[in-house]
């Protein structure tokens, strides 16, 4: 860059711009850019417009790949390469006189006056019309004609080896059989393969090989000895093949064993898999018709006829037994736990809890009171103190119990608290923060707190007292209906006074009543339930009616006096809707409790009714809850009391 480095000395004073303008011209060399872009580089570095324009000219000239391109340059362009295109056409001609006239030198010092080239074009020539006529060409055809090739070169061979011998041919033309088979065998024509039979050949011939390949390890799978062993047999007529040598047979399990590998390999994949998940086809299988046997649907219609006649000879027994009063004893033995019946009769030989202590089999075995190692593994001097444990009724926190006042400590408490605003008020005013009120003017106080303005107009001061009266009552309503709660309000305060705490235990209560069928003690049993938000149900049969309630204690307390003294059980007869005289005969109502107590958990979400028209039903809705015993409590007590009169008649 010695040149460019002249240039900016000569035309530049500023180092600065002579280092940008030498950037910009390298950056140019090596992008390649023509002369617009070598312009713009350098005139944004150099200032002056006269000098950039020096600068350019002066680099073109020294580097013409930077100079701005005209057509008339592009037309000298073309001209010389068209010279350059003519001028190689005619090297390659004297080039291709110059081979010529060294073949001819050539042709002329050998003997027989044929140069090889000319000989390889002429068999050439000869092969070119062989390969168009064996395009299409059978397998057959094409090992035929190699074979006959084949013999024409040995018979070649031949001749070549007998001519020498005879020395009318020289050892040195022995290598070049071209030569020498042109020579001996003049005038017969060669039966070689041309190219495309031989690439044909070829094909076929690596087909075959790769088939049999194929075949082989095919034959390698498959156990053929054993095929073999079970066609052939010793007991066979004479002739018959004889089984394969034990060798053959070890070969043959070497080659299974080597298969079995090679099948279990891709198998450590497959041990991934869930072999329970099979993989469904997207085929739809199709379906075919389901036929019913004949008489099928005859059996089924008898098998129910069947069991309705076996339950109506069940109704007729239990009616008759319960006219002769054996139902009861019936019904108590199905009530009663099943683990009684199966009670031993009897002293045991030795007690469980005295077994652990004796670790025998009986009393008779009882170690003596002198021995030292009498209960020595049972009994030690160690003593067990048992942890602690919470209630599960106890609270998590700790409870305390409500202050109630007097009713002379809240007048008390309210005075004061007036009698605080009332100071407050007055030193507003006295500060001038308020301002003072008006005079309560009453009718009866008009002529005292007025004075002589009542006795001018005693009618306007009329008007204006009950004015103010009326102002008085207006904010007085306001402000009491501001403070009032609204419906919402109201029915939370409710719930909330209703509702109590049962996350630590639940207070439940059990009633068995003879008949709901009133309709007012009907309502008055669901709805007192539902308004004290508890839970439990109510289940109908005709033995019996069970009612189960489940809440706090004040609800419980509520609701047993509600069922036990408000609603009036004896004023009903069973099966009529109205109230009765004393004295008017008929079965009484009546409602009981069975059982009280407290359970951890609720067993109900809400109060409902439900309907059983067996005693299997009945039990079996209590017993999906986990409340069966409540049902099997009322129904044994229920049948223990059947035929008694409780209430006793007047």
């Amino acid at each position: 860059m010695g040149k460019l480095d002249d240039i900016c000395d000569r035309y530049l004073s500023k180092k600065d711009e002579q280092r940008k303008v030498i950037e910009a011209v390298e950056r140019c060399l090596k992008k390649g850019y023509d002369y617009e872009k070598l312009r713009e580089r350098v005139q944004e570095v150099v200032v002056d417009s006269h000098k950039a324009i020096k600068v350019i000219s002066a680099v073109c000239d020294h580097y013409p790949q930077l100079r701005k391109r005209t057509r008339g340059g592009d037309r000298d362009d073309e001209r010389d390469r068209k010279r350059d295109r003519v001028e190689d056409k005619k090297d390659r001609e004297r080039d291709r006189d110059r081979d010529r006239e060294r073949s001819r030198r050539d042709n002329k010092g050998n003997g027989n006056g044929n140069s090889r080239r000319e000989r390889e074009k002429e068999i050439e020539n000869q092969q070119i019309p062989d390969e168009k006529k064996t395009i299409n060409l059978t397998e057959d055809q094409l090992r035929a004609k190699e074979l006959l090739y084949k013999a024409q070169q040995e018979i070649e061979e031949k001749r070549r080896k007998m001519a020498v011998a005879a020395g009318t041919l020289q050892p040195q033309a022995v290598l070049d059989p071209s030569i020498t088979g042109a020579n001996v065998a003049a005038g017969q024509k060669t039966q070689s393969l041309g190219r495309e039979e031989a690439t044909m050949f070829m094909s076929i011939s690596m087909d075959k090989k790769i088939r049999i390949e194929q075949l082989k390890a095919k034959l390698a799978r498959q156990p053929v000895a054993a095929k073999l062993n079970t066609l052939v047999t010793n007991t066979g007529p004479a002739g018959v093949m004889a089984p394969l040598p034990d060798s053959f047979q070890q070969v043959e399990k070497k080659v299974q064993q080597q298969i079995t590998k090679e099948s279990k390999e891709p198998e450590k994949l497959i041990e991934y898999l869930d072999p329970r998940i099979s993989a469904k086809t997207a085929d739809r299988r199709r379906r075919g018709f389901n036929f019913h046997e004949k008489g099928e649907f005859e059996k089924l219609a008898n098998k129910q006829r069947a069991m309705a006649k076996l339950e109506r000879l069940q109704n007729e027994v239990s009616s008759a037994a319960q006219s002769t009063g054996i139902s009861s004893a019936v019904k108590l033995a199905m009530v009663t736990p099943s683990g009684t019946a199966r009670m031993e009769t009897g002293v045991p030989d030795i007690e469980w809890w005295d077994m652990l202590v004796l670790d025998k089999v009986n009393y008779d075995e009882i170690p003596a009171e002198d021995d030292a190692e009498r209960f020595s593994q049972t009994i030690s001097e160690l003593v067990e103190h048992p942890i602690s444990m919470r209630a599960p009724t106890e609270p998590l926190s700790t409870q305390y119990l409500k202050v109630y006042l007097t009713t002379k400590e809240k007048k008390k408490i309210r005075r004061q608290n007036r009698k605080e605003v009332l100071k407050e008020k007055t030193e507003k005013i006295r500060l001038g923060l308020e301002k003072a009120p008006e005079p309560k003017v009453k009718i009866s106080n008009l002529m005292r707190v007025l004075g002589n303005e009542a006795i001018q107009d005693p009618t306007k001061m009329e008007a204006h007292v009950r004015k103010q009266m009326a102002e008085r009552l207006k904010k007085h309503e306001t402000l009491n209906a501001e403070r009032k709660l609204t419906e919402d309000q109201k029915r939370a305060k409710k719930a909330k006074k209703l509702s109590e705490d049962t996350s630590t235990a639940v207070n439940v209560a059990v009633y068995r009543a003879k008949s709901l069928f009133h309709p007012s003690k009907k309502f008055k049993v669901e709805t007192n339930a539902k308004q004290l938000q508890m839970s439990g149900a109510i289940m109908i049969h005709k033995a019996q009616n069970v009612i189960v309630v489940e809440g706090g204690p004040k609800q419980q307390k509520f609701y047993k006096n509600l069922m036990l003294n408000r609603i009036k059980w004896s004023d009903e007869i069973i099966g009529q809707k109205k109230d009765a005289d004393k004295d008017a005969p008929g079965e009484r109502n009546l409602c009981e409790l069975i059982w009280e107590g407290q359970v951890k958990r609720r067993n109900f979400r809400d109060f409902t009714i439900h309907t059983a028209t067996l005693e299997k039903q009945a039990r079996e809705f209590f017993e999906k809850h986990g409340v069966a015993q409540y049902w099997d409590l009322c129904y044994s007590t229920t049948v223990l009391l059947e035929g008694q009169d409780i209430l006793p008649t007047a």
